[in-house]
């Protein structure tokens, strides 16, 4: 996948006349349309990114209903309601297939074997080069609403990130070499998920995003090492943060625990960098639009961030 210079965001409006009972929480299913939209257009191109084991450059929402109420979709939409459903996409020909498929001439989807029908589209831009220049420092006091379940995956080998042995690892590993280890005292992990707003997993994740598929170069790498040392959790507002388990089918014992809530974070004032604090702002405010941590494209990692300015007390309340 090339770098781009944008996130392209489509949002499918959807009508929907009939009960709809998901298997399983309904982010999973709009993975399964994203999937089904793309073979629309280039089945083949659909199975590559299907099958495809390296980050990927597109992540999704959950079904929202928008009528009767408002709310996260988990597994059942009443009849007669409207839903929305986004897709943030980070790679420009997958963009072009997804908008082609968008555009066919009376666009039903298939939500569970019940026909619903698509009545808008809107589609949103944003430049990386905007999100590094419109945003303020990160403030010394932030919180971040974890929206629908998330979890982090620990790095395949507990060893030291900034190794050059470990260094030279993941930029051979990004390029599609099989290396069996960084170094002899590397002592493997297996990819360990962890459902806890660790700032170290949590920034590491991000700037993996931001550095795979941005143009602007930022210090990505500096502002993780600064926020795995300046960055604290402080707190939790209540009623606290929750686990929820997700199985992605209900005959299979295929599951994922995340975690939902608010989280309070401190930066240690001995320790504040404005140029760090201010590539941590715009990897978050990138996160809302492409989410973080496991199964971005699953809907899971939905965030928002909220800085004082923001009224963070309300919002912590």
């Amino acid at each position: 996948m090339m770098t781009m210079s944008s996130i392209s965001s489509f949002t499918l409006r959807i009508a929907v006349d009939d009960p709809v009972v998901f298997q399983s929480f309904s982010g999973f299913a709009s993975c399964g349309l994203f999937y089904s939209l793309v073979k629309l257009v280039d089945e083949g191109f659909a199975g590559e990114l299907h099958s495809s084991r390296r980050l990927a450059p597109w992540s999704a929402t959950p079904f929202l209903l928008e009528y009767p109420s408002s709310r996260i979709v988990y597994r059942s939409i009443p009849a007669r309601s409207i839903v929305n459903v986004s897709f943030s996409i980070m790679d420009e020909k997958l963009s072009t297939i997804f908008k082609e498929a968008l555009f066919k001439s009376n666009l039903e989807v298939d939500l569970v074997n019940v026909k619903a029908k698509v009545i808008g589209v809107a589609i949103n831009t944003c430049k990386f080069s905007d999100l590094a220049s419109n945003v303020e420092p990160l403030p010394s006091r932030f919180a971040i609403r974890f929206l629908t379940p998330t979890v982090f995956r620990r790095s395949i080998f507990d060893c030291c990130q900034y190794c050059p042995y470990y260094v030279e690892y993941t930029v051979r590993v990004r390029g599609g070499e099989k290396v069996e280890k960084p170094c002899k005292y590397a002592v493997q992990c297996s990819g360990m998920l962890v459902p806890l707003p660790l700032p170290s997993l949590m920034f590491r994740n991000i700037a993996r995003i931001w550095s795979k598929f941005s143009d602007v170069r930022l210090d990505v790498e500096g502002a993780v090492r600064w926020a795995e040392n300046a960055i604290m959790i402080a707190g939790f507002p209540k009623p606290g943060i929750r686990t929820i388990r997700l199985y992605e089918h209900p005959t299979t014992n295929k599951w994922i625990v995340g975690f939902m809530g608010t989280v309070r974070f401190v930066v240690r004032e001995e320790l504040y960098n404005e140029k760090h604090a201010r590539t941590a702002a715009t990897l978050l405010k990138m996160a809302e639009i492409t989410n973080m941590g496991v199964r971005r494209t699953a809907g899971l990692g939905m965030i928002k961030y909220i800085t004082p300015k923001g009224n963070m007390e309300k919002e912590e309340e």
